[in-house]
């Protein structure tokens, strides 16, 4: 079975973020398209990286064995 993708997005980004998040993920391989927004100095970035098929853990930090 192919692994599934979906695009997710950095919004309000600065251009020295955008150029950060661009070579990151370039450098992870992934598929990375940088644009322009409306206001002409933020940038979004918009990525697609792959879907996990389970759900993510629970954080045990704030559990503890006496509270259940």
């Amino acid at each position: 079975m192919a692994m599934k993708y979906s695009w997710f997005h950095h919004h309000e980004c600065t251009t020295e973020q955008a150029d950060e998040l661009v070579a990151s993920y370039h450098r992870r391989g992934a598929t990375v398209e940088r644009s322009l927004n409306r206001d002409n100095i933020t940038w979004t970035v918009s990525v697609q990286l792959p879907e996990g098929d389970k759900a993510p853990r629970p954080s045990k930090v704030w559990q503890n064995r006496a509270w259940g």
